[in-house]
């Protein structure tokens, strides 16, 4: 419907290889929450952002991007996703995009301290034949974009060796 170019089975490329953190901003979307105040952020979002930036820019094959989808629409959206390897984000609802990524990719979910959350993205994942895995995050930035880089960089070094 939306023009997507989506081929099943189609290979991860490793020259080019899209790793795409969804952020979070502050915008109002339920009736219940009328100060728009999202509170699964990340307290230093840019600094990590900066930080993964840096690190990811030593690797030429790895294509680092990142944005927020509040005020992009559907299509804007699923074109971003439907081309995403390795999908970052924090714990919450825009990581049910991982449905429409293609096979044989990775999704990363970010969880906030003090860590406790259901199971369903990895469920999500696993049913779109998804990688899944997660990783706790702490309020110091160096920590969290070390862990986020380290994960990355595995899944990296196991499907482009």
């Amino acid at each position: 419907q939306f023009n997507i170019s989506y081929k099943e089975n189609e290979q991860v490329n490793c020259q080019a290889l899209n790793v795409f953190f969804l952020v979070r901003h502050n915008y109002v979307a339920h009736p219940r929450n009328p100060s728009g105040k999202i509170t699964r952020q990340l307290t230093n979002e840019q600094q990590i952002l900066d930080d993964l930036k840096i690190k990811f820019s030593k690797y030429r094959g790895v294509n680092f991007s990142f944005n927020h989808f509040e005020e992009s629409s559907i299509e804007q959206q699923l074109n971003v996703i439907s081309q995403t390897d390795i999908f970052i984000g924090v714990h919450g609802a825009g990581l049910t995009h991982v449905l429409f990524m293609k096979p044989n990719r990775c999704l990363i979910e970010l969880i906030p301290a003090p860590g406790s959350i259901g199971v369903h993205y990895e469920l999500m994942a696993l049913l779109n034949g998804i990688e899944y895995r997660n990783r706790l995050i702490s309020d110091r930035s160096l920590e969290t974009s070390q862990a986020i880089f380290e994960c990355v960089m595995e899944k990296v070094s196991q499907v482009c060796p």
